[in-house]
């Protein structure tokens, strides 16, 4: 579905053998390790077999994503995880919140969903394109049209039954809490440590502002867009979809921004969809979301995402940067 070294970091292409990515950031499932029993109810179900698999050597969960290039022609990409797989939850979300959005939503469509010999597949439509560059003003300015897009196509939500946010993530984004209530980390940084009792307070604040009835992605970073030929963005992954205020997805992208040299604070100020914001909200979920950074970028590494909790470190990294020079603490 996408073009080869274009999705999400770099790709592997298996025919006969096998070519490893420079950018590999998982230990991924890849179409010769499914079951033959499942490779062919998937080529039964496109009415092809295929001809070759490009598998992606990225992102941090270590289910199969791979572009199927189809003997018959054409292409699709497809997501596979054993059912029995901790991961499988988010998988199946995924497919079921994909399926169900509209048309109008700039998201790759779902032709299909296979379960069979106890393995989950999703196969999505062939989207070509590459992930979006946030530094290159053109680029950036496609992202933020994908994000004002999003807020008026899913408000309010077309897949009501979704968790609301503060449900979701209410157990995760309470981390400041949890250092003050107890000891933080020993390599916590000086700022942070100095305003442990003002961040948790800060952080305490954030589920409300954060309600509303629109249906969020929650994961919006570059390496989940794709920035089409006509220069218009596709939006992938919706595993972690909830109920909220529109204005939390510029936000949540905002950490993606600061860290290409870009000040998030001007196109806040400037967003339709944040534009309106209390800057104390969007202060009050920032902090939330650098909590949950530090605390998690501390756990030990899943073994099948190395780099997962090096993502998680440099995202606290800049957006608690971000955040310092917004609260103009000491």
């Amino acid at each position: 579905m996408y073009l080869e070294n274009d999705w999400r970091y770099a790709a592997l292409k298996y025919h006969d053998g096998a070519v490893v990515g420079p950018e590999e950031t998982a230990i991924r499932i890849v179409w010769n390790d499914l079951p033959q029993p499942v490779r062919d109810a998937i080529e039964r179900r496109l009415g092809s077999r295929v001809h070759s698999a490009l598998s992606q050597s990225g992102g941090f969960s270590h289910g199969m994503a791979a572009r199927l290039e189809l003997r018959a022609g054409g292409k699709v990409f497809a997501k596979a995880i054993n059912s029995d797989d901790s991961l499988a939850g988010m998988y199946r979300t995924e497919s079921e919140t994909a399926a169900r959005l509209p048309p109008t939503v700039p998201t790759p469509p779902v032709r299909c969903t296979i379960d069979t010999q106890g393995w989950l597949i999703t196969i999505f439509e062939d989207v070509d394109g590459r992930h979006p560059r946030l530094d290159q003003p053109a680029e950036l300015t496609a992202v933020l049209a994908a994000v004002e897009q999003l807020a008026q196509t899913l408000t309010p939500s077309p897949v009501p039954d979704v968790p609301t946010i503060a449900d979701s993530y209410g157990p995760k984004l309470n981390c400041w809490r949890q250092y003050a209530e107890h000891a933080p980390p020993a390599d916590l940084d000086a700022w942070s440590l100095r305003n442990l009792d003002q961040l948790a307070e800060l952080e305490s604040t954030w589920p409300q502002p954060a309600a509303g009835e629109t249906l969020l992605h929650t994961d919006l970073r570059p390496d989940n867009m794709l920035l089409r030929a006509d220069g218009t963005v596709s939006v992938l992954d919706w595993a972690w979809p909830c109920r909220g205020a529109a204005w939390i997805e510029l936000v949540s992208l905002a950490p993606s921004i600061a860290a290409d040299g870009i000040d998030p604070d001007p196109i806040l100020a400037r967003h339709p969809v944040t534009r309106s914001v209390d800057p104390v909200a969007i202060d009050a979920f920032v902090c939330a979301l650098v909590g949950y950074w530090e605390r998690n970028s501390r756990l030990p590494a899943p073994p099948r995402s190395p780099k997962l909790r090096y993502h998680q470190a440099q995202s606290a990294r800049v957006s608690r940067r971000w955040l310092s020079r917004r609260l103009a603490w000491p």
